[in-house]
């Protein structure tokens, strides 16, 4: 009687822990090449035209089961993105901005983020990058390349 309870307590921790991380390495195996295609677009595009193109939401809305994504909006095009993948789970925003202008004032800036080594001003150019999922949001920019989490 005390191994089933002992095994029923340990269940209901690990269970949902689980389920979490799996959950999690789903939209991080989207969110990885995602953010690799598009910084590699962005700076790409600025190359070609000496600055960096900011992208609304694409797709609009995040989706656990997945929006195609056939028909994009003009500066995703404009930039060549290939998704990943036919369906996106996560939506994402692409921001953009000049030298000596804080990201962090910029509408699409994640309210979670307060990390004083990504919350600065750059002294040239820049673009983040925030994929919203329907569990979690996720951030990289040009000033840091690492992929933070809203939740680790």
């Amino acid at each position: 009687m005390v191994v089933v309870a002992i095994i029923a307590v340990l269940a209901a921790v690990v269970v949902p822990s689980f389920i979490k991380e799996g959950t999690r390495a789903k939209y991080t195996g989207e969110v990885n090449p995602m953010f690799a295609e598009l910084g590699t677009r962005e700076d790409a595009y600025k190359v070609e035209a000496g600055s960096y193109l900011a992208a609304p939401a694409f797709p609009t809305a995040a989706n656990a089961s997945g929006t195609d994504v056939t028909t994009m909006s003009t500066a995703w095009i404009s930039l060549r993105v290939l998704p990943s993948s036919g369906k996106l789970m996560c939506s994402y925003i692409v921001a953009t901005g000049a030298s000596g202008v804080a990201p962090s004032a910029n509408a699409a800036w994640p309210a979670w983020l307060t990390d004083a080594t990504v919350a600065i001003t750059p002294g040239v150019g820049w673009y983040f990058i925030k994929a919203t999922c329907p569990s979690n949001e996720y951030f990289t920019a040009s000033w840091d390349n690492k992929i933070r989490s809203e939740t680790p």
